[in-house]
């Protein structure tokens, strides 16, 4: 008995990559369909449901001629379609819990979600918006849309305050126009350095919009 098969889709099978349950065995007698369904406890209409999707055939099928089938080609087309069908779904479980960690805005990897399957991260992700919304009621939890509409108000204030502060000094204490300048670069270096901070720390580049310095120029 050869120990590959050519399917009728071009892949070639290795028989020994797919051999016998322990105990079972083939001589080499050809089987009907209802013999092989028999074997593999299903119905005869799941054996012509299978012809028809590729499971090998030594002959028949045409004519009325009955179908002779290979117990062993039979069982390693079989177990080669499950083991397909097993990758693809792992495939597809892995893609699906990667998408659920990015719509959550998490990495592949996280201690919490190590093992978790596609449906058990959907479940913890209904159960965490749950717990997030009764801590948004609670306030204990805000929205980083509001946080930063926050400090966008914030930085108003503050730009204002710090652009003003140079001629509001010169005109109440009198100073000279280097001393005016002093003020200027101070203010201008602590906005710099409030720029630096929200931008690391808080939202980020592209979130914070140009912060003008006391002379009215942008950092």
């Amino acid at each position: 008995m050869t120990d590959r098969i050519t399917l009728a889709d071009g892949q070639v099978l290795d028989l020994a990559r797919f051999p016998l349950p322990e105990g079972a065995s083939d001589d080499g007698t050809p089987l009907s369909r209802t013999e092989l369904a028999r074997v593999f406890d299903v119905s005869e209409n799941t054996i012509t449901d299978w012809i028809g999707k590729g499971m090998p055939v030594l002959s028949g099928g045409r004519n009325g001629v009955a179908y002779a089938l290979s117990l062993s080609h039979c069982w390693a087309w079989r177990a080669h379609r499950e083991e397909a069908e097993q990758s693809l779904r792992a495939r597809r479980d892995a893609q699906n819990a990667r998408n659920a960690l990015a719509f959550r805005n998490l990495d592949i990897g996280q201690e919490e979600e190590a093992g978790l399957t596609a449906k058990e991260l959907r479940e913890w992700s209904e159960a965490e918006y749950h717990r997030n919304r009764v801590a948004e009621q609670r306030g204990e939890l805000v929205r980083a849309a509001r946080v930063q509409e926050l400090i966008e108000d914030l930085m108003g204030v503050i730009r204002t305050s710090m652009g003003t502060l140079p001629d509001h000094l010169e005109r109440e204490l009198g100073l000279q126009s280097a001393e005016v300048q002093i003020v200027q670069r101070h203010c201008d270096g602590m906005l710099e350095k409030l720029r630096e901070r929200i931008e690391r720390d808080v939202l980020g580049p592209a979130q914070v919009r140009p912060l003008p310095t006391a002379q009215g120029a942008l950092l």
